[in-house]
C-alpha cells in the first residue's frame, strides 16, 4: 500500500443532501478476505439519497460514506482470483462514493466484457432489481405484456432490456417525449405519457390489459395502473421515487385476482444468498452478449455528489448518472 490518503463523500448526520462533505481519509490495512479497489466510477442510485436523508430501510451508523456500487481496479490483494490490476465491479450496502474502497471478496465481481467503467458502475443494482422483479418474483414469460412505470430511470431501463431478453412485450410509461424516445431506443414496443395512459394501454392490449406492472415510482399512477392490469396479473412494487407511498384498496386485489409483490433485490439475495451467484452469472452472460447495457446520462466529479443527487431528485436523469473520482 503506497497511498496513505484518499477522498470520499461523508454523511455526518441524516438530513439534507446539501450537508454532505468531500473529506480526506487515512487508508487502513487490508485483511486477507478483502481487496483494495482504486475506484474509477461510482453508480448513483435513488436509495443513496434516501439513505442520506434517513428515509431508507437501512440506516447506517453515523458517519458513513454513501454509495452502493462502483467499478475500478484492484490495487492491493491477497486473493489469487483478483490479483492487482484486475478490473472489477463491486456492490456494497454503502461506502462507494470514494476514491478507494476496501471490499470483501464476496462483494466483488469480474468486470463485464466491453463495458466502460461508467457502464460497469451502473450495472449491478439496476440489473439485479430487474432480474429479481421479472424472473424471480413475477416469472415473466415470453409473449407476456409488461407495463413499466418510470421507464427511463436506471431500474426502468434495465427492466425494459431484460424483458426483451425474456421475449416479453414492453409498454413504457414516461413523462416526456424525450424520455419516451429513450425507452423505445432501449427496446420498449410502445412508449406513452401518463396523461392518457389508461385509454392508450387498453387500445394497445385490445381491452385485455397487461400481465405485469413494474412500478418503481408509486404515487397516483400506481392506482391508475391497476385499471389496466389483467385478471390474475402481477404488480411489482419496486420503489417510491415519486415520494408518495400509495395505499391499495384491497377489494381491487380481490375483484381482479391480482398478486402484489414487493421487490427488494438486495434483501432477497441476503435471504437467499445461493441464488445471487446464479443470478449474477446469468446477468453477466446477458451483459457480455450486449443485451443489457446501462444507458449513461452523464458523469460528474465525485466532489459534485450533491449536485448529482439533486439531478436524481429532480428527475432530470435518463438512465444512469455516474460519479468519477
Amino acid at each position: 500500500m503506497t497511498k496513505t490518503k484518499y477522498n470520499a463523500i461523508i454523511c455526518n448526520n441524516f438530513g439534507a443532501i446539501d450537508d454532505l462533505k468531500y473529506s480526506l481519509f487515512t487508508c487502513i490495512p487490508l485483511k486477507k478476505n478483502q481487496v483494495r479497489i482504486e475506484v474509477k466510477a461510482c453508480g448513483i442510485n435513488f436509495p443513496d439519497k434516501l439513505m442520506v436523508e434517513g428515509k431508507y430501510q437501512l440506516k447506517p451508523s453515523l458517519p458513513f460514506i454513501p454509495g452502493m456500487e462502483l467499478s475500478g481496479i484492484v490495487s492491493e490483494s491477497y486473493d489469487k482470483k483478483y490479483p492487482v490490476g484486475t478490473k472489477v465491479i463491486c456492490q456494497m450496502r454503502f461506502g462507494a462514493y470514494s476514491e478507494e474502497v476496501i471490499a470483501n471478496i464476496d462483494d466483488v465481481k469480474i468486470f463485464p466484457k466491453d463495458f466502460s467503467y461508467e457502464e460497469a458502475a451502473g450495472f449491478s443494482i439496476a440489473a439485479q432489481t430487474a432480474y429479481v422483479s421479472l424472473v424471480e418474483r413475477a416469472n415473466v414469460m415470453e409473449g407476456q405484456t409488461v407495463l413499466v412505470l418510470g421507464a427511463t430511470g436506471g431500474v426502468g431501463l434495465a427492466a425494459i432490456q431484460l424483458a426483451n431478453v425474456i421475449g416479453a412485450k414492453v409498454i413504457a410509461i414516461c413523462s416526456t417525449k424525450i424520455k419516451q424516445e429513450a425507452a423505445i431506443k432501449a427496446g420498449a414496443k410502445y412508449a406513452l405519457g401518463y396523461e392518457n395512459m389508461i385509454n392508450e394501454v387498453k387500445e394497445i392490449t385490445k381491452q385485455e390489459g397487461v400481465d405485469v406492472i413494474y412500478d418503481p415510482i408509486g404515487g397516483e399512477y400506481f392506482l391508475k395502473s391497476l385499471k389496466i392490469i389483467k385478471w390474475g396479473g402481477k404488480v411489482l412494487i419496486v420503489g417510491f421515487a415519486s415520494g408518495s407511498i400509495p395505499s391499495l384498496p384491497i377489494n381491487i386485489a380481490l375483484i381482479k385476482g391480482i398478486s402484489v409483490l414487493g421487490v427488494r433485490a438486495g434483501e432477497y439475495f441476503r435471504k437467499y444468498p445461493s441464488l445471487k451467484k446464479t443470478a449474477m452469472i446469468k446477468l453477466l452472460d446477458i451483459a457480455n452478449k450486449g443485451l443489457i447495457t446501462p444507458i449513461i446520462y452523464d458523469s460528474m466529479n465525485l466532489r459534485d455528489a450533491i449536485k448529482a443527487l439533486k439531478k436524481i431528485e429532480n428527475r432530470e436523469v435518463i438512465g444512469r448518472l455516474i460519479l468519477k473520482p
